[in-house]
């Protein structure tokens, strides 16, 4: 089963919460991504992009994202932004650059907020130099959801971090009835 929820009812990652930062994934689909980068990298620290094929991994693409590194971490830019990642995130960030995000519609957070969690999420990969994982609270009138994420470095035909691999896949709990 699928952890993929495709419903249009709004939802948002609950900036008032904290991230918690994990040890290992704990959602299904964060750790079949993270045992085929294991897979991918064999000895080396990390795989190369070239070692990524999306056919292998074809059902999770619509919640995978691909940042790329720019002038050693002073910018990113999202190569990649899965269709399920804009649907419920209410934009959709391919080829944008990290330093000139806007907020999605109707986010309560400005556009220096934004730009400053997802440069932060991208600088926190760079410094790992391995795979990162965490999960955050998503706010949703419908459900109680969880976005668990995973964040992996892979190179460019050399040794140094290129880009930043990952995806992000929320669960949902169906919220209890009030009596």
């Amino acid at each position: 089963m699928s952890s993929f929820t495709s419903q249009a009812a709004p939802r948002r990652i609950d900036t008032a919460s904290p991230v918690t930062l994990l040890a290992a994934p704990e959602n299904a689909d964060a750790i079949a991504l993270h045992d085929y980068w294991q897979s991918k990298r064999g000895e080396r620290p990390m795989p190369d992009r070239a070692d990524i094929r999306p056919s292998d991994f074809a059902r999770m693409l619509p919640s995978l994202a691909i940042i790329e590194v720019i002038d050693g971490g002073r910018d990113f830019r999202f190569r990649l932004f899965g269709s399920e990642l804009a649907n419920w995130m209410g934009c959709d960030r391919t080829d944008q650059y990290f330093s000139e995000m806007l907020p999605a519609p109707g986010a309560d957070i400005t556009p220096a907020q934004v730009q400053q969690r997802w440069t932060d999420v991208a600088r926190a990969g760079l410094a790992a130099a391995g795979p990162l994982f965490w999960k955050a609270p998503v706010l949703s009138a419908q459900a109680v959801l969880t976005m668990h994420a995973v964040v992996m470095p892979l190179t460019a035909g050399g040794c140094e971090i290129a880009q930043l691999f990952g995806g992000a896949f929320v669960t949902a709990t169906p919220a209890s009835p009030r009596s």
